[in-house]
């Protein structure tokens, strides 16, 4: 029973993730259905997370080139796209919590912090496309697109999970936003001489 147990747990995982992903598709499409749906199964909140993982890769994908002018090897490159993954992750986890407590200041903890992230992480679905963002005409322009969708994805999943007012509800994406901005956009400059001693690349501002 113990050794069934194992792939067992497996399988719901993947299942769970896959079913996140598949929720991240109407999070795209602004479907309310999608954050009904993480608020009332939280667990679905932690596998929600592949979203944002698989968004990052998908960045660092789209510059992929800058990779193979440094002549990066098949390991570190492979490590460069986890690890803009796992930036876009820490992305969300500051954004909850400043949602968190942001809540808590107003008095009103109508969802958990899972919750919170797991709806943030939904909310990054756009993202997905960043590896179109290599485009030479209209990459930028996409790119910032992707960055407002995101946003707006992020806003209606707030609403819908925390079911207001409007003001906290902004206040809470519009906080996230900039908190979670500053620490990638900090972080990064801390972690870089690291980066550089080991050969790893990763997208230069990066987004929130």
């Amino acid at each position: 029973m113990e050794r069934a147990a194992g792939p067992s747990r497996i399988m719901t995982i993947f299942n769970d993730m896959a079913h996140a992903l598949s929720l991240a598709l109407d999070a795209a499409l602004m479907q309310r259905s999608a954050f009904e749906t993480l608020a009332a199964e939280p667990r679905i909140a932690l596998a929600a997370l592949i979203v944002p993982l698989i968004a990052g890769a998908s960045e660092m994908l789209g510059k992929a080139y800058v990779l193979a002018a440094q002549k990066v090897g098949r390991w570190r490159m492979l490590a460069s796209l986890a690890l803009t993954g796992l930036v876009y992750l820490l992305g969300v986890v500051v954004w909850g919590i400043s949602a968190h407590f942001l809540l808590g200041l107003a008095g009103d903890q109508p969802v958990s912090e899972a919750v919170l992230a797991g709806t943030i992480a939904l909310g990054y679905a756009p993202r997905l496309l960043s590896v179109l963002t290599l485009a030479p005409y209209y990459g930028e322009l996409l790119d910032r697109a992707l960055d407002g969708w995101t946003f707006v994805c992020i806003g209606w999943g707030f609403w819908v999970v925390i079911g207001g007012p409007l003001g906290l509800v902004i206040a809470c994406a519009a906080a996230g936003w900039l908190v979670s901005a500053a620490v990638r956009h900090y972080g990064g400059r801390l972690t870089e001489p690291l980066l550089r001693r080991l050969r790893l690349v990763t997208p230069g501002g990066g987004h929130a």
